[in-house]
């Protein structure tokens, strides 16, 4: 069945059936609360739903799910921007130019820049899914131990980025996450590390308990001194919509496309994640600005690139999923469960014998993004509300829900102690000037450099040289070298220049 034979199908079966968009409208909303709640995640809303969608008819289910999914995932930037505490793992990037803008009487422009940066990164996303899917899975499924590998290191290149203005602090920040993120048996050997013979670390530190430890309660104990102040009121001039001014994106397109590429290509290769995307398109937006020290600030762009790359991994995780059976992150594979319960197989045979379900998963996909930006139009006024709350009501409630999400990962209460254990180094960390974003980059990438660097050496027989026969790791470790040697070259070639203009001078 051809492309818009399965649209068809997939519209008839959404809107014919009033129940399914209500569903939806109901399950996008309930993905933003859950992605808007420090602690809890549009996967914990997923996996809660997921049961209730197999009474359901089958593409009714999926477009439910697929609701949850976008919202899930949109829905963080919300605590980002008001209360610099990330909703999810995917908004931490958020914080760093969102809470800024906020605090600097811009609440309504910074979720206005964020809300848009979404539904164009999923609209972007959603036409990769419908019009290439099954080739950018296949060039998905090229890559292997070394191609993860260099793609983690690319990541790592962040870090100087992030951190130009103190670069030991930066690194000491990576090596410290990379650590966090070796605790536990090793995956290839199934030895223990850093367990200390204590079987409860065995099985690591949960991701929630740290990110959340590390910026959730870290940013309470940091601003536990101004519990008796009010919260900043927001400007009453300011134009309350969602909707952008007009040339309010004037020079970032650039950005959005790129951010949107990013977010596409990463959601297409497995297990790499949201987070990951962020961060790449918020270094690739601060590297190539003409204003880079503006990043950190309240800078529209440290918005935009991160949100627009976050939400645009949302359809581009959903095409191997679709057309090879290999989910491109946690939500999918959920996703991918659910297609099994009723029945049927996610692979190539969908396409043939699911054109129904393949169609209505493109057309869901679409309809969650445009009901996700309807519901921030609809409801900006009372997130705004949130600065204007006395911050001695607001963080109990918030340390509640980071307490139940730590607690319902895995149902560990010693997830509890990791998150206030990480909650104290976040604190440390923010008094030393040690900044997060490179702790957070160590823990989320460092696993993936180096169990795929170790993976690629054994399958080679301990031939180091042997990354040299992918052309792919190639391309990325040498962007990822220019990455780190560009501001050094561009800086040795400003002073040879004014060295030049000085000895013409005095000649």
């Amino acid at each position: 069945m051809s492309t818009y034979a399965m649209i068809l199908e997939g519209a008839k079966q959404v809107f014919l059936n009033p129940e399914t968009l209500l569903f939806m409208l109901i399950g996008t909303f309930g993905g933003m609360i859950f992605g808007a709640i420090p602690g809890l995640t549009g996967a914990l809303g997923v996996s809660l739903m997921l049961p209730f969608t197999f009474s359901m008819p089958h593409t009714q289910g999926l477009a439910v799910l697929i609701g949850i999914y976008v919202g899930g995932v949109s829905g963080g930037l919300v605590a980002s921007i008001m209360l610099n505490i990330p909703g999810n793992a995917a908004a931490i990037v958020t914080c760093f130019d969102g809470s800024p803008m906020a605090r600097n009487g811009h609440p309504y422009k910074a979720i206005s820049y964020g809300a848009t940066s979404s539904l164009i990164g999923g609209l972007f996303s959603a036409v990769a899914l419908i019009a290439i899917a099954p080739s950018l899975s296949r060039f998905g499924l090229m890559f292997g131990s070394w191609e993860y590998f260099a793609l983690g290191m690319m990541g790592m290149a962040v870090v100087v980025k992030l951190c130009s203005k103190d670069m030991v602090k930066g690194l000491i920040g990576a090596i410290i996450g990379m650590i966090l993120a070796m605790v536990g048996y090793d995956k290839l050997s199934v030895v223990p590390r850093f367990t200390f013979g204590k079987w409860q670390l065995g099985a690591g530190f949960s991701s929630m308990a740290v990110l959340m430890g590390l910026f959730a309660l870290g940013e309470i104990l940091v601003q536990v001194n101004g519990l008796g102040r009010k919260a900043e009121r927001v400007k009453a001039e300011e134009k309350q919509t969602v909707i952008p001014a007009k040339g309010a994106y004037k020079g970032l397109w650039k950005t959005v496309g790129i951010s949107a590429i990013i977010g596409t290509f990463i959601g297409i290769l497995p297990g790499v994640g949201q987070n990951t995307a962020a961060l790449m398109a918020y270094n690739q937006a601060k590297s190539t600005s003409k204003e880079p020290e503006k990043f950190g600030t309240g800078c529209a762009e440290g918005i935009v690139a991160p949100e627009t790359a976050n939400n645009a991994v949302c359809g581009g995780a959903l095409i191997p999923m679709m057309t090879l059976g290999v989910p491109g992150d946690t939500i999918t594979a959920m996703l991918m469960s659910a297609l099994i319960v009723h029945g049927l197989t996610p692979g190539p045979a969908l396409f043939e014998n699911g054109a129904d379900v393949v169609g209505t998963i493109y057309v869901s996909y679409v309809i969650a993004c445009l009901l996700m930006y309807g519901l921030y139009i609809v409801f900006l006024k009372y997130f705004i509300k949130v600065l204007s709350v006395p911050m001695k009501y607001l963080f109990p409630v918030i340390l509640l829900m980071c307490l139940l999400g730590a607690l319902t990962t895995n149902n560990r209460i010693f997830d509890i102690w990791v998150f206030c254990i990480m909650g104290f180094l976040g604190y440390i960390f923010n008094r030393v000037g040690v900044p997060l974003a490179p702790v957070v980059l160590g823990y989320v990438l460092g696993p993936t450099v180096e169990l795929n660097f170790r993976t690629a050496i054994m399958a080679n027989r301990g031939d180091v040289l042997s990354v040299f026969s992918s052309p792919i790791a190639d391309v990325l470790l040498l962007v990822a070298f220019f990455m780190l040697a560009w501001s050094p070259i561009k800086k040795i070639f400003k002073n040879v220049i004014k060295s030049k203009d000085k000895v013409q001078n005095d000649g």
